[in-house]
């Protein structure tokens, strides 16, 4: 049908204005260096990780760094296109637990959340981002399972592992709700989840992924209702000192092929561009069978490149993939050349992400994620040297 003329938009948008202002990036940075300073340390992934679920949908608060991340190409019923970037990240900032006559008020996680609509119909990028210290109340995260939110926004697992997504900004007139099914069991990328991301112990994350949820709800763009259904990735990592200190950043793809496989590939990239050796990816295989794929299995060449005009930074905007023991040689190609998102209010960051189109061997879609373009990543998932973490 049709989208709606004008609905009423969500209540709680006639509320709340966002909770991102001006330099609280800033704030964010001087409060996690004040409050990390001294403390014990955090907890190293280390290998023979073993995944317990549900519980490891949930937050890991002894670790630094942790996000979920959401990602999905969406139709309406006359045949528009859109993608949604909906991601919350846990930074953090003291891992004791809260002593005797201490306050339980004192802040010991940060969470952030970045909503990105790419309305392909008009050749629109809109973002929105929040950030909150956790508190339990406005911003918070499970334990025991996944469950994140933050002023309103919220991403959460229900039964038979479906998953709901809500997010929306008044500001940016945008709003998603989204219920997601997996078509394919979870993924433990590298070896059983263990994603060795450089030399030193530590260099590691804890890598999950769903690589092909169906995806049905509705978008709100410029105050319109769009009924909408597609397909999405998920993907949750957690970690304390992830990538080497000579990483700036990485460029990374999921992608959804038409011939029922689905590829992950994460290139790190030092200074000089060149590409690290942990750089890796998962080939996942109709069926949901994982193959690991070393840098040696793949190659990823650029073969045009967008200067944002904002920033100022030149990313890769179009990509030659290979994959020569499964077939592939891939052209990737974004939907929209300006996707950059400006999460200097809340994550610091200046980053690239947005769909991409598939063709070449087979055809396929999916989304690109590119970080370390506009400002570098070296040292940014390292914790001060006073609570670095345990070996």
């Amino acid at each position: 049908m049709p989208p709606s003329p004008r609905p009423s938009l969500p209540a709680a948008w006639s509320s709340r204005r966002s909770c991102v202002k001006r330099g609280n990036g800033l704030a964010l940075l001087l409060v996690a260096t004040l409050a990390s300073a001294g403390t014990p340390p955090w907890v190293a992934v280390e290998p023979g990780l073993v995944v317990a679920l549900p519980r490891d949908h949930g937050s890991h608060e002894g670790f630094l760094t942790e996000w979920w991340y959401l990602t999905a190409t969406l139709a309406t019923a006359d045949g528009g296109e859109l993608g949604v970037q909906l991601t919350f990240f846990r930074r953090g900032l003291d891992p004791r637990p809260v002593g005797v006559g201490e306050s339980a008020l004192r802040a010991r996680h940060l969470l952030a959340a970045h909503l990105a609509v790419t309305d392909l119909r008009r050749g629109r990028f809109i973002s929105a981002q929040r950030v909150r210290r956790v508190d339990g109340a406005l911003a918070g995260a499970s334990t025991a399972d996944l469950r994140v939110w933050l002023d309103g926004w919220e991403l959460r697992r229900e039964a038979d592992d479906e998953l709901v997504a809500l997010a929306w900004d008044p500001v940016q007139r945008i709003a998603v709700q989204l219920r997601l099914r997996p078509t394919k069991p979870l993924v433990g990328h590298g070896v059983g989840g263990y994603s060795r991301k450089g030399p030193e112990p530590g260099n590691a994350s804890a890598y999950l992924s769903w690589t092909r949820l169906a995806a049905r709800g509705s978008l709100i763009v410029d105050g319109l209702v769009l009924p909408v259904d597609g397909a999405a990735w998920f993907d949750h990592e957690w970690g304390t000192t992830q990538l080497g200190a000579s990483v700036v950043g990485w460029d990374w793809f999921g992608l959804r092929l038409a011939d029922g496989r689905d590829l992950m590939v994460f290139l790190l990239r030092h200074a000089d561009g060149t590409p690290d050796p942990y750089s890796a990816g998962t080939l996942v295989a109709g069926d949901g069978r994982a193959h690991p794929l070393a840098l040696g299995e793949f190659t990823v060449e650029p073969l045009a490149t967008w200067r944002s005009p904002r920033s100022g930074a030149t990313y890769p905007a179009r990509w030659r993939l290979v994959v020569p023991g499964a077939g592939l040689d891939l052209r990737v190609t974004p939907r929209l050349p300006d996707a950059e998102l400006d999460a200097r209010g809340s994550t610091g960051v200046v980053y690239w992400e947005g769909p991409v189109r598939v063709s070449g061997s087979v055809a396929g879609e999916g989304f690109a994620e590119l970080t370390g373009y506009a400002n570098s990543l070296a040292g940014a998932f390292a914790p001060p040297a006073s609570a670095a973490p345990a070996p």
